[in-house]
């Protein structure tokens, strides 16, 4: 296995993998791990799939103590970070409950924007459409806000687009997407075409500030492999 050095703070994608099933390294430290979620795995136990692996207890398994300090959906693949002690899962969930942590997601939208960058500012009230959606909400949802910026024009029906929440709702990228109108790709519970086995979204980028010394650290984890082939195929087309 090879570990990146802490001292780089930008952190260029690692090559660890882990037995179960894959999970690349990005970045272990004493007070935490930052890891690259696969598709279909859970970051924590699932009632809906009791006998499946999930990404804690495989990384508990391997590592030891891991506290869970954020989520991302079963189908949602990138940038996930787990404490290593209770103190830095004290300190990271502060950061991330008062709106601290940078994250970037990319996603693969249905559609085509025609904004470069836009903010989208909509109360999100969750579990509360069909299948468990999140739904904008003027009356009794919560404050979200989410920043767009279009990275690149795939076809005439799709584009890549980069999407920064600034709060942490659930699904909240995905239901600011579909109420802006432009669906992830593969996300049916939000109205985005079928035609992809999963909806393409992607944690990319993390930014966050050590639990220790209060250095920002930056960690950026790779497409998979199945968006690293969506995205050469389409832009080939556009080519």
């Amino acid at each position: 296995m090879r570990w990146l050095a802490l001292e780089s703070l930008v952190c260029e994608p690692g090559a660890a993998f882990l037995p179960e099933f894959p999970i690349e390294v990005l970045l272990q430290e004493e007070q935490f791990l930052v890891v690259n979620k696969p598709a279909g795995v859970s970051v924590v136990f699932d009632r809906h799939r009791p006998q499946q692996e999930s990404l804690w207890r495989q990384l508990s398994r391997s590592f030891g103590q891991v506290l869970v300090v954020h989520r991302l959906d079963r189908a949602t693949t990138g940038v996930v970070l787990l404490a290593r002690t209770p103190f830095a899962q004290k300190e990271l969930a502060q950061q991330f409950s008062l709106h601290r942590v940078g994250k970037w997601y990319h996603a693969v939208v249905c559609g085509q924007p025609p904004w470069e960058v836009q903010t989208v500012e909509a109360p999100l009230r969750e579990n509360a459409g069909r299948g468990g959606r999140t739904v904008v909400d003027w009356d009794r949802g919560k404050w979200a806000r989410t920043e767009l910026r279009l990275l690149h024009r795939l076809s005439r029906d799709h584009a890549l687009v980069e999407a920064s929440p600034v709060t942490g709702r659930r699904h909240q990228v995905r239901a600011h997407l579909a109420a802006v109108g432009f669906p992830i790709l593969g996300d049916a519970l939000y109205g985005g075409n079928k035609s992809f086995p999963r909806p393409l979204l992607h944690a990319r980028r993390m930014r966050f500030r050590h639990p220790g010394s209060g250095q920002w650290v930056t960690v950026e984890a790779p497409y998979p492999e199945d968006m690293v082939s969506f995205l050469a195929r389409s832009l080939a087309r556009v080519i």
